[in-house]
């Protein structure tokens, strides 16, 4: 079976898996290693490295929600035949946490203070206060997902970020690694040892190409078997022979991603005008035929924790001249706006791997030019954008004023990653004290009402503050073809169901 990613890996260690816009780290890593729990199509939660998810009423967590006691499955094994362990888990934990490892993120596992093996199979984890995301979390889809390693191949290792393992992992998924041609393919064959049974695909050929125009001709021509599809091509295909489609919400939060470390982005009124430039609804409707509808928060549509009531400053080109007017930014005699002399001109980042991206940041460029904004288009690749700052990422850096970015939400509404100020994703430099304080209150919720006032109350304040200007949540399609069984993409990844996918003769 044949298809593609948008991008070339970094990395098969998933100890340092990029969360990126199309997550492509992420989809091999889940066709070698397995989740505490995930989540199906219908987003409904299933344990698979558990025995069970852990529970107050099944004694997994105690009623304080400090204490979560794992079980994991039995006849579990890595791929060169040793069983999973509680060992393998305590030292994954204990090498997630070890600041010589440039792991993507530490939250929430930095919240563990004690980790101990109650036996071969059962690990009780103590955290250091209630935090309600914890059971979704840990070890599952969190916002910088991990996974279990097989501690008996690598707790020697002297420098794992150097480890051949990044280039030859060994997991306990349902897919073996064979190969990788950088730039080119990598190669997968069944995990003859998988828990489930053995995969009945021979072989999975998974191409590296970047550019989405060649994926989708490559998936019309039969050269792939599945691949994601935009919605303008969507649009296109119509009802295509031996192709079937897909369609699954994703727990991503789309938008426009506003520096306020750069003035005059730090003015509030700045930001309220340009989102008031940006014409959302036509965005969506244009660009996107209606498929990805508009947002104003960070939690996806299905979310429970989202309040609709919630609203960012809406389209109005007559409202956005007059904040522009009233923060000292007046149009010149050439139209463009300046204060003190200088130039109202902003550069506007985005990745071609999105065809989505590419086509809104042109629209954005114009309608900001007919308020009297400047805005110069920087094509970078989705890994430059998104690499850590050590490595030179853009976002990271802060070297960008305006950047179209998707953002890979949790099963668990906590977006404290994103908003508190030392979010390890606030590419935004944005610190609101408040919205801090709401966010720890919210992890520590004891009940969902709780939790849901109080992220009511962080939406409305990043909402009025704009540091994200918000486009929409998407919904992803999928082309498959016909003969291609089993392929039910769920919101966090299309490879988690690998497992049982089948091919038609």
């Amino acid at each position: 079976m044949r298809f593609a990613l948008a991008s070339d890996p970094q990395s098969l260690d998933p100890l340092f898996a990029h969360v990126d816009a199309n997550s492509v780290e992420q989809q091999v890593a889940r066709l070698a290693f397995e989740p505490f729990i995930d989540v199906d199509e219908h987003g409904v939660s299933v344990p698979v490295l558990l025995e069970r998810i852990p529970t107050v009423a099944n004694g997994g967590l105690s009623r304080d929600g400090r204490v979560i006691t794992y079980h994991l499955r039995p006849g579990v094994r890595w791929q060169d035949g040793v069983p999973v362990s509680a060992h393998d888990v305590i030292w994954t934990l204990h090498t997630i946490l070890d600041d010589r490892n440039p792991v993507r993120s530490r939250a929430g596992y930095d919240r563990v203070v004690k980790a101990e093996a109650l036996d071969a199979r059962t690990v009780r984890v103590t955290l250091a206060a209630p935090w309600a995301p914890a059971v979704a979390t840990l070890f599952s889809y969190g916002t910088a997902p991990q996974y279990v390693l097989p501690a008996h191949l690598l707790e020697r290792e002297r420098n794992l970020a150097t480890s051949a393992f990044g280039s030859h992992p060994v997991g306990d998924g349902p897919y073996r690694f064979v190969s990788w041609s950088r730039g080119d393919r990598l190669v997968y064959a069944p995990n003859p040892t998988y828990w489930r049974g053995a995969p009945r695909i021979r072989r999975l050929d998974v191409r590296i190409v970047p550019d989405p125009g060649t994926n989708f001709t490559l998936l019309r021509s039969g050269e792939l078997d599945w691949n994601l599809v935009s919605p303008s091509q969507r649009e296109s295909l119509g009802t295509t022979a031996g192709l079937a489609f897909r369609t699954v919400p994703v727990a991503l939060a789309v938008g426009i991603a506003v520096n306020t470390a750069h003035p005059p982005l730090d003015d509030v009124r700045v930001r309220r005008a340009l989102a008031a430039s940006i014409d959302r609804a036509g965005i969506s409707r244009k660009i996107t035929f209606g498929r990805y509808p508009v947002v104003d928060t960070a939690q996806p549509l299905g979310s429970w924790a989202r309040d609709p009531a919630v609203r960012e400053p809406a389209y109005d080109p007559v409202a956005a001249d007059r904040l522009f007017d009233a923060a000292g930014w007046k149009r010149g005699p050439d139209g463009v706006r300046a204060k003190n002399g200088v130039l109202m001109a902003f550069t506007y980042v985005q990745f071609p791997e999105s065809q989505t991206g590419v086509r809104v940041a042109a629209v954005v460029q114009s309608e900001l030019a007919a308020r009297g904004v400047r805005v110069a288009i920087k094509s970078l690749s989705n890994v430059q954008l998104f690499l850590p700052r050590a490595q030179g990422g853009t976002l990271a850096s802060g070297t960008f004023d305006l950047a179209y970015v998707p953002w890979q939400m949790g099963a668990d509404p906590d977006d404290s990653f994103l908003f508190a100020c030392d979010g390890n994703a606030n590419s935004m430099r944005w610190c609101d004290r408040v919205v801090d304080a709401l966010e720890r209150r919210a992890l520590a919720a004891p009940t969902r009402d709780a939790r849901k006032q109080l992220y009511s109350q962080i939406e409305r304040r990043v909402a009025a503050a704009v540091p994200i200007v918000y486009l929409f949540d998407a919904s992803y399609s999928y082309g498959y073809r016909a003969v291609l069984h089993g392929f039910h993409p769920n919101a966090f990844t299309p490879t988690w169901d690998a497992y049982r996918w089948s091919l038609s003769p």
